[in-house]
């Protein structure tokens, strides 16, 4: 059970960042916004660290969390790309479902014993991910180039690489993994920003409360992510934390206004049933 509501945590406070910053950059660049989130985040995470520090903390926990933060940067680059030469509609199922199948499937390869139920039930999480995130308007579920399918086909992969490498850090380790890959990742969005800005990065004014609002709350996700992770399943967690876009769909629709469409509703059932079943399964 811990694992599902941090699992369910996840989701809720990824979702939420995604909102966010999604709002943050339609005033500015997107790198920009996710250099300063990244960079509050880090900031959030180092206090968090210092109040509660790790127990033993070994080399290997540092290293697998500086990858963690590489594959992280690279999905998060990789997502930028699609969603400027793609639809969200179709980006979004597919770095969702990789993001939370991939992990799945290494977990039950290493011999991790789920029950049918349970199983079932993530099966059904990832159902919900794809219908809740392509089903929409007709532009969004419009042909995508072959750049922007790779793209998405990369940042999916990424993302799974990061919830891998976490799950191979000790748990003695505490933070100190988010705190090194949140550290590399600050340092290649920054730089990315830096190019892009060319030796300057600023951001216009409406967009700042909203990426310190992302920042916050992707550090949050990131914390119960990895709180999830250890506890395991990693099938379980890394599935139902993949969640997301159930909760950005959702603030769309009663925040923005935006229009639900039916079959994202079964999606949001399903995610909910999805819930359960590991839950009980």
């Amino acid at each position: 059970m811990p694992t599902i509501l941090l699992a369910g945590a996840t989701a809720l406070f990824f979702g939420f960042s995604d909102f966010f910053g999604g709002l943050a950059a339609r005033s500015d660049s997107e790198v920009t916004v996710t250099a300063t989130a990244h960079l509050l985040g880090l900031a959030i995470l180092a206090i968090a660290l210092l109040l509660v520090p790790a127990a033993a903390v070994s080399r290997a926990d540092l290293l697998w969390g500086a990858a963690a933060g590489v594959t992280g940067g690279v999905g998060i680059t990789a997502l930028y790309g699609a969603l400027a030469r793609g639809r969200m509609g179709v980006v979004a199922p597919i770095t969702a479902a990789l993001s939370g199948s991939l992990p799945a499937l290494y977990d039950l390869a290493r011999g991790t014993a789920l029950r049918p139920l349970a199983l079932a039930g993530l099966g059904v999480a990832l159902v919900a991910i794809v219908i809740v995130s392509s089903v929409g308007h007709p532009e969004d579920r419009a042909a995508m180039p072959p750049a922007a399918i790779g793209l998405s086909l990369l940042a999916g992969v990424s993302f799974a690489g990061s919830f891998i490498m976490f799950s191979l850090t000790g748990s003695g380790s505490g933070l100190a993994p988010l705190v090194a890959a949140r550290a590399v990742s600050v340092a290649l969005m920054g730089t990315v920003a830096l190019i892009a800005g060319r030796g300057r990065i600023s951001l216009a004014r409406p967009a700042v409360r909203l990426s310190l609002g992302a920042g916050a709350l992707d550090a949050a996700a990131n914390v119960t992510m990895l709180a999830a992770i250890r506890i395991g399943p990693l099938a379980i967690a890394s599935v139902l934390g993949s969640l997301y876009p159930v909760a950005t769909i959702l603030l769309a629709r009663f925040v923005l206004k935006e229009r639900l469409h039916w079959a994202q509703r079964a999606g949001v059932a399903l995610a909910l049933a999805a819930v359960l079943m590991a839950a009980f399964g």
